[in-house]
């Protein structure tokens, strides 16, 4: 489909463009326009018209003949979403999201359960059973999508595989807003991203569960379960998106992923999403095989794994989770341990965080929230959780970002290490 740049907005595959590729502001021939700033650089570039695929994008909202300034482009392409940029918050009202988030979550078991023991069962998959659940988090998303995900990652072990698809469709939601997306489509996508996983439920529970590495045959097992999933998704009115993330969420742009080694320009826009808030989810959470990263440190490695996801897609998700995500261990100017609680909202390198350790005296401090913009106690950097506590990690992450006190004893560290 041709249509006008006036009529571009994030989310959409670009296949062509006026002029050819060497007209192009962009290095790739095709790509998903991320955000509104990919929008602005074709007006900026002087695009006239695009050459859009619906089938791995979104379309258009409606045609415009009118070109676009840059600013209008900016304006008109990232509808504004209300709630996604909750005011400063109290302590007391922080709790009280945290006690709604962590409802929600308990409200989320019994539903994934019940759903991940009909497909053990190899029952039809009633995805309209999820719809209270997936309105409950797309509600809670535009209200405080960091309290969400704070409780998803407060999990055991044994809770990797429902937690997870939980806050993958926490995740997907998200990001769908911030890249302008319908709100349709958005609660989609959230349905998608509780689905995901289903296929895990014909893996034997000893080798999800395995904490060592998998021999060639359970690896075998484990990269069938995106069509295992999607086969319990035929029939019925399961929304196409759902059963395209349940197959393809595994693939890399590179063509390398599974089950298929599918290339970039064959994958959707949801497929390229799910791929990066699936991995994104799994390397920050505890799983029975491996410990968590940090949030930072995951994003920073997510994009050196050159081929793996779509940089334009990554680098629109980093610009949603932010800089230092919410969850991320910092170190404050004042050599204090700080948690992040949220994303800043003016500024992304200055997010609120949650004081707790003094580096110098090796010491427990009152749980105290801090500005770190260039007036209060600003972030110098990311630290690792497990070197400065090793262990007891875990729990004292869980009692901080609850707002509890801890007797957990930190590691011994040199001052300034």
């Amino acid at each position: 489909m041709t249509i006008k740049t006036s009529a571009a907005r994030p989310g959409m595959y670009v296949h062509a463009v006026e002029g050819g590729w060497m007209a192009s502001p962009f290095w790739r021939k095709h790509l998903v326009l991320a955000s509104a700033r990919d929008v602005a650089k074709l007006v900026e570039a002087g695009i006239g018209e695009i050459v859009i695929d619906t089938d791995k994008g979104v379309g258009p909202l409606a045609p415009a003949s009118a070109p676009l300034s840059v600013a209008a482009a900016v304006e008109t392409a990232a509808p504004a979403v209300t709630s996604t940029a909750p005011p400063p918050r109290t302590r007391r009202r922080a709790a009280s999201e945290l006690d709604r988030a962590r409802a929600v979550v308990e409200q989320s078991r019994a539903a994934m359960l019940r759903m991940f023991a009909d497909a053990r069962m190899g029952h039809a998959i009633d995805h309209r059973a999820l719809a209270p659940l997936v309105d409950s988090i797309t509600e809670f998303v535009a209200r405080d999508q960091r309290a969400l995900l704070t409780v998803t990652r407060l999990r055991s072990k044994d809770e990797y595989t429902w937690l997870h698809s939980v806050a993958v469709g926490a995740l997907l939601i998200g990001f769908a807003r911030h890249l302008g997306l319908p709100e349709d489509e958005a609660s989609d996508l959230g349905l998608a991203g509780l689905l995901h996983d289903i296929g895990k439920m014909a893996v034997p529970s000893a080798v999800l569960e395995k904490t060592g590495s998998l021999d060639p045959a359970e690896l075998a097992v484990v990269r069938h379960h995106p069509e295992k999933g999607h086969a319990l998704l035929l029939g019925g009115d399961v929304p196409e998106v759902v059963r395209d993330v349940c197959l393809h969420h595994h693939e890399r742009v590179d063509g390398r992923g599974y089950p298929f080694g599918l290339a970039g320009d064959r994958l959707s826009l949801a497929a390229r999403m799910s791929a990066v808030c699936d991995v994104y989810d799994a390397v920050t959470s505890l799983r029975p095989y491996k410990r968590p990263w940090a949030p930072g440190d995951a994003l920073a490695r997510m994009q050196s794994w050159h081929g793996h996801f779509d940089q334009e897609l990554l680098g629109a998700f980093i610009d949603h989770i932010g800089i230092h995500p919410p969850g991320a261990l910092v170190r404050l100017r004042s050599n204090r341990l700080a948690l992040v609680l949220g994303t800043g909202a003016d500024d992304p390198t200055a997010p609120p965080v949650r004081a707790f350790f003094d580096i110098p005296t090796q010491s427990r401090l009152p749980l105290t929230e801090v500005a770190t913009d260039a007036t209060g106690d600003p972030i110098l950097g990311g630290e690792r959780g497990a070197y400065w506590f090793g262990l007891a990690w875990d729990r004292m992450r869980t009692a901080v970002l609850t707002a509890n006190g801890t007797d957990a004893a930190p590691s011994p560290r040199a001052v300034g290490a």
